[in-house]
């Protein structure tokens, strides 16, 4: 009977992750995969669940064959425990202006069982910095592919996500990076 209460629990957390589509979130035009892909280190991000106690990531991501775009996600807990997980993302969008909306399906039960949105916001011309969240505002990285960057590099990103209603005020910089 535990173990039905957790799942039903996690289920129910689970599915308030997976956001309904809000269009009115505006996603970037220059988004290219090819040019995406690479190793991506959390310079910051909104709190949630799945990330309690890490203070340092990085995402990988290398385009398939197929279109899909691998992602291998690394964290490090302040205990020196190292965290990982797989998964796969999709364009979900199907004109020029919305290709860079994404949904994440993490390989790892009982994430598997859901896809999470991942929308690229903000994108230098470089592909070296993005701000990614979730239409529903609760979720929000700064991702840079320089380990050295900090939030002073988001300044103009950060303020257009507080005007689109992101809590950019409760935001989680990570002075760590993984290895």
């Amino acid at each position: 009977m535990k173990l039905v209460s957790c799942l039903l629990i996690l289920s129910v957390t689970l599915c308030a992750c997976v956001s309904s589509r809000h269009d009115s979130l505006p996603t970037v035009t220059n988004f290219k995969p090819e040019q995406y892909a690479g190793q991506w280190h959390e310079v910051a991000r909104l709190p949630n669940f799945f990330e309690r106690g890490v203070v340092a990531a990085k995402a990988t991501y290398k385009v398939m064959p197929r279109g899909e775009i691998s992602v291998f996600n690394e964290g490090l807990k302040a205990s020196g425990e190292r965290t990982s997980i797989r998964g796969a993302a999709k364009i979900v969008g199907d004109t020029p202006d919305s290709e860079a909306k994404l949904e994440v399906r993490f390989h790892k039960f009982p994430a598997s069982l859901f896809a999470g949105d991942y929308w690229i916001l903000d994108l230098n011309d470089a592909h070296t910095l993005a701000i990614v969240g979730s239409p529903n505002k609760k979720y929000l990285w700064l991702l840079a592919k320089n380990p050295q960057a900090t939030p002073a590099n988001f300044t103009a990103g950060i303020k257009r996500m507080q005007k689109y209603g992101f809590a950019m005020n409760e935001l989680i910089v990570n002075l760590k990076r993984v290895d």
